[in-house]
């Protein structure tokens, strides 16, 4: 008798082979996971080592299990039958899982990421934890021709008592897997076992070090997940300890898994999903509020650059919110007959109750089997959309990443459908015949079908995980979707069809007032430039003292007039109209250049309101100055003339003056009522072009209708036809009249706009959008504020916990390593640079010690001396580099008040700091001088200053100068301060000084000892 043989490359030919790629492995291994009960299972992609780490917390496997079903190929234990084994245990107080991984071809995928995989796996049954069981496996020896099963052994250990696998133990299982090899010499050639060792021996991998640094990554990740879901369950992705579950360490990873996370060249310029992405993203359901995913699967890509990116996360994927903000909602049931039963949701508006009969399904059940569908759609332009339009292009952008019909079995997601590259309904191929009618497009879509194993059994995974295999089910499960998508384009989302009104009504207005404000906005942009460029010059000039000397100058000039006035020389007329000319002259263009026109009607954001009010105060203070110089000269020629003129010369020069002031502003008034009287004009003139304009057009298609009337043969028609011309025609009429009637109306409501102070329109309409715009601006700009407040408040709890841990790590190691210094002079020079660098290090440390005493506080006395030797330890080194030299008074060090010192430290650091910045781009001298007044401490350097435009802003949120500044700094410590009873003011602008701050008490603040 003869028996059939396998080799080993039957499991090259099942596994590797059989898969697409390395996304569809990883997708298996998901459902691996899935299947042994995770609740996580995670990617670490080292690419600097070319090292792939998965690991899951699923119930593990025993040795026996590991032996007997992961080692053994074409096991029937996930199999129902009566002669197959054991089926694998199930976690008792989780719901029931159907299984996902039938085929076994999951742990043959490995082989696709990579040519070698170290296995740990550690069981969990009944809250007893097994022993830790360690393998590893080299798939190159199960691609050659060769070798059968049996000739490879594959290496195996356990480790009990909660212990991590140690280096040496890793070594030794490596050792073994090289002695399997060598003793393979009789079957392969000496050229393919040196490969194959040398394959084995370029394998590191550091168990200890490494799993020491992936629990400090779990750690942070553990913070930041709580942080965002205070509900979130802790995740134990080890397996020592009380760790359980299984992983999967894969060296070296195929070089192709870069472009598959990345995206080749064509995908980066078109700004598409890479491979990766469309494979793994939504590998369960996250986008439906109402579902609660088995597992949760995450790829964490490690750049060569040090930057760690979340390629698959649920955050990436498409969100409930996301889902939920959409323009358009559909959402239903097939039942067994392929019939749908749901509900239609235009825009926001009230669902719509509706059925789709599918009209192949001739009342028999379908082999596909019930199934549910939950849909929605943004429009394709901003302008149709109800989004506003910054979240409009954040939802758009990700559909036309990773948009489309996601199908899931049992919450898992089935490939490759999803990926919008697989038309498999011809949702594209019909957009684009005809894109009027075919309203459907996976770039605009984000939706699930939701399948069971146990009502949908009749569709078939191919083997490869490519889909579905194309039997009759699944050409069922295909035409009852494709006719939803048709029935529901032509019935709700289609100009002409009969459930369309309110879709066509909604999106025009859309349409009409995303334009309307649109052109809004270009108009606002153009005068809020023109205003921010003008308040800038107005500001340069101020700081530039160009009024005060203009008016200085002027009066100088006047003086010497009076002066060198001369009787003998020049006639009392004379010198008067000299006089005045001088003033008129010299006083225009200071005038002049004083006008910063505000246009109305537009609102502003903070910063520029600020600006606006403040330059008007700078106008108001100017106007006064110029108005005493007029009045003072005025008046001096009045007393002048009295004394060397006569009255009647007085009189005829008043009037003189009266005159030319009453023409002076009757040309401006002219101008003014021109203006006015030529926009009147024009826009009575372009009113009337289209009223004339709408009413030829109703003419033209009335006489039209009548045409066409009289060009129909009545004999030639049938009553029915007859009667359905009469409708068109009628509708026609009906329609051309309603649309030229809107027209005129909305004419009217335009024109009814502009009259200002009447009854109807007590408010001037630009002034009331000047101030609910100036009101949204503000909103807008706070709303921002708290968002980039709560995320630095995190950065600054992460940052803080894990420099703390690394300074201690590293003084401990620098204590250890002294006495090896001391001996070894080469080491002694590398060891004292290592310890300047973490002194430094350490100084920048104190800077999160006084923050991190909030919660347990107590008021202290803050003396200036205490400020002054944390400043000088923690700029210490900055200070030297940039040659500024730290002047500190007497006043300062003596100084003292009761305050926090979580609140005042901080203030002290960001204003140094400041300072330090602005003194290393300036010339000259370079001094930071720390002062005291009588009740408070002072700061000030000889740097550039802060000019007048920014005195009122320099204190906002997200305004700063600095390149690539947050503008955070000064805005925490204004509002830190007041909080704690505190004032922080800055001195006014001084072209010879630097900036000047000043932190004191509040006046009616006494800060009394005492806990918070």
């Amino acid at each position: 008798m003869a028996q059939i043989k396998t080799k080993a490359r039957a499991l090259d030919m099942l596994g590797r082979q059989q898969i697409a790629g390395i996304p569809t492995a990883l997708s298996e291994l998901f459902k691996n996971a899935h299947d042994a009960y995770a609740d996580n299972v995670e990617v670490d992609y080292i690419r600097k080592k070319n090292l792939l780490i998965l690991r899951d917390d699923g119930l593990g496997m025993t040795r026996e299990e590991f032996e007997e079903r992961w080692l053994t190929i074409g096991t029937d234990s996930k199999f129902v039958d009566e002669n197959s084994i054991a089926q694998p245990d199930v976690h008792a107080s989780k719901k029931l899982r159907s299984v996902m991984g039938e085929k076994g071809i999951g742990r043959l995928s490995i082989a696709a990421i990579g040519p070698q995989v170290l296995v740990l796996t550690r069981a969990k049954r009944k809250e007893q934890l097994s022993t830790l069981v360690v393998s590893f496996i080299n798939w190159t020896l199960f691609s050659l021709p060769a070798l059968d099963l049996s000739d490879i052994d594959i290496p195996l250990i356990e480790i009990g008592g909660g212990k991590m696998l140690t280096n040496e133990q890793f070594l030794q299982l490596l050792e073994e897997s090289k002695e399997n090899v060598k003793s393979l010499a009789h079957k392969i050639s000496a050229k393919k076992i040196d490969a194959v060792l040398h394959q084995i021996e370029s394998f590191e991998f550091n168990p200890e070090v490494w799993y020491r640094n992936l629990k400090k990554l779990d750690c942070d990740i553990e913070s930041q997940l709580k942080s965002d879901n205070a509900l979130h369950e802790e995740r134990k992705l080890y397996v020592d300890e009380d760790g359980f579950g299984t992983h999967f360490i894969i060296s070296p990873v195929d070089e192709i898994l870069n472009e598959e996370v990345e995206g080749d060249s064509s995908a980066k310029r078109t700004e598409q999903a890479s491979r990766l992405e469309k494979a793994l993203l939504g590998f369960t359901n996250t986008m439906d509020a109402a579902n609660k995913p088995p597992i949760i699967a995450r790829f964490r890509d490690h750049t060569s650059d040090g930057y760690v990116i979340d390629r698959i996360s649920e955050s990436i994927f498409f969100t409930p919110e996301e889902f939920e903000q959409s323009d358009h909602h559909i959402e239903g049931e097939f039942n067994e007959f392929g019939q749908f039963s749901g509900t239609v949701k235009i825009y926001g508006e009230e669902k719509k109750q509706h059925v789709v009969s599918w009209p192949e399904g001739l009342n028999r059940p379908v082999l596909c089997g019930p199934f549910k569908m939950k849909l929605a759609v943004i429009m394709g332009t901003a302008r149709e959309s109800k989004l506003p339009n910054d979240l409009w292009k954040e939802i758009y952008y990700k559909t036309n990443r990773i948009g489309g019909l996601y199908i899931y079995r049992d919450g898992i997601r089935v490939l490759p459908y999803g990926d919008s590259d697989v038309d498999f309904l011809h949702i594209e191929q019909r957009r684009s015949k005809s894109a009027k009618e075919a309203f459907f497009s996976y770039r605009r879509m984000l939706g699930s079908v939701e399948l069971t194993k146990e009502n949908n059994y009749a569709l078939h995974e191919k083997a490869g995980r490519e889909g579905f295999i194309e039997n009759k089910a699944y050409k069922q499960f295909k035409s009852i979707l494709e006719n939803l998508f048709i029935q529901l384009a032509s019935d709700f989302f289609n100009e002409k069809g009969d459930l369309s009104d309110k879709f066509v009504e909604i999106r025009a207005r859309h349409q009409e007032s995303y334009d309307l404000l649109k052109k809004r906005e270009g108009l606002k942009t153009t005068k809020k430039k023109k205003l921010e460029k003008d308040l800038e010059k107005f500001f340069d000039r101020y700081d530039d003292d160009y009024w005060k000397r203009g008016v200085k100058e002027l009066g100088e000039k006047v003086e010497n007039k009076f002066i060198n006035f001369s009787e003998s020389v020049t006639s009392v007329d004379d010198f008067i109209f000299d006089v005045q000319k001088l003033l008129d002259t010299q006083l225009k263009p200071l005038i002049n250049n004083l006008v910063v026109t505000i246009p109305s009607g537009i609102g502003f954001a903070k910063r520029i309101t600020d600006q606006i009010d403040l330059y008007k105060a700078k106008k108001a203070e100017i106007e006064e100055q110029i108005k005493q110089l007029k009045n003072n000269t005025g008046k001096r020629l009045v007393d002048f003339e009295d004394q060397f003129g006569n009255r009647t010369g007085m009189r005829r020069r008043f009037s003189d003056s009266l005159d030319t002031q009453t023409e002076f502003h009757r040309k401006q008034l002219s101008s003014v009522y021109s203006q006015a009287n030529k926009t009147l004009e024009e826009l009575q003139e372009w009113a009337k072009s289209e009223i004339a304009r709408n009413r030829a057009l109703a003419k033209e298609n009335i006489e039209q209708v009548k045409y066409d009337f009289s060009n129909v043969s009545f004999n030639e028609k049938s009553t029915d036809e007859l009667f359905n011309l009469k409708t068109a025609l009628e509708d026609k009429i009906a329609s051309t009249s309603s649309q030229v009637i809107k027209k005129i109306e909305h004419l009217s409501e335009q024109v009814q706009t502009i009259k200002e102070n009447s009854e109807q329109n007590a408010i001037s309409s630009s002034k009331l959008t000047e101030v609910l715009e100036t009101e949204y601006e503000h909103l807008k700009e706070v709303n921002a504020q708290n968002s980039e407040m709560v995320h630095l408040g995190m950065a600054i709890g992460i940052i803080h916990h894990e420099f703390k841990g690394n300074v201690l790590g590293i003084r401990q190691a620098l204590k250890a390593m002294q006495p090896w210094a001391n001996k070894n002079e080469k080491l002694n020079f590398i060891y004292q640079d290592i310890r300047t660098g973490f002194d430094h290090l350490e100084g920048y440390l104190k800077v999160f010690d006084p923050l991190s005493r909030r919660l347990a506080r107590k008021r202290v006395k803050v003396t200036g001396n205490a400020l002054c030797e944390f400043l000088t330890s923690v700029f210490w080194d900055r200070l030297e580099k940039e040659g500024i030299d730290l002047k500190v008074t007497d006043a300062f060090l003596e100084q003292s008040f009761i305050g926090f010192t979580s609140t005042i430290y901080p203030a002290f650091i960001n204003l140094v700091d400041n300072s330090i910045y602005w003194l290393g781009r300036s010339s000259g001298e370079k001094v930071i001088t720390l002062d005291a007044i009588q009740d408070g401490f002072v700061i000030k350097d000889s740097g550039p200053g802060i000019p007048t435009i920014d005195r009122e802003n320099v204190f906002e949120f997200a305004f700063s100068r600095k390149v690539g500044g947050q503008g955070m700094g000064l805005y925490v410590v204004k509002k830190t301060l007041e909080e704690e009873g505190f004032d922080i003011s800055l001195a006014p602008y001084d072209p010879s000084e630097g900036a000047c701050f000043t932190i004191s008490p509040k006046q009616d603040n006494e800060v009394s000892d005492g806990e918070e």
